[in-house]
């Protein structure tokens, strides 16, 4: 069955510098995470010709929770 799964991730240039800083992206109808990641991945390659290197900080199954940005997972704590 595929899922969704929301990425935080950065992105570095082929210089080693930081373009994209600590953010956010939902990927949809993956069957695992590692697909998810290399999908968005190739997605970013061709977005940014400078593309060097993809770093993900948390990739997690997307849930109800993680929809509405973890307020309800906060209160349940």
């Amino acid at each position: 069955m595929k899922k969704n799964y929301i990425i935080e991730y950065s992105v570095k240039d082929k210089n080693g510098s930081i373009i994209i800083n600590n953010k956010k992206m939902k990927a949809k109808n993956k069957i695992n995470s590692l697909d998810a990641q290399i999908s968005f991945e190739e997605f970013l390659k061709k977005k940014h010709l400078n593309f060097g290197k993809l770093i993900v900080h948390k990739c997690e199954e997307e849930s109800i929770m993680n929809m509405f940005g973890g307020v309800f997972g906060d209160l349940l704590k």
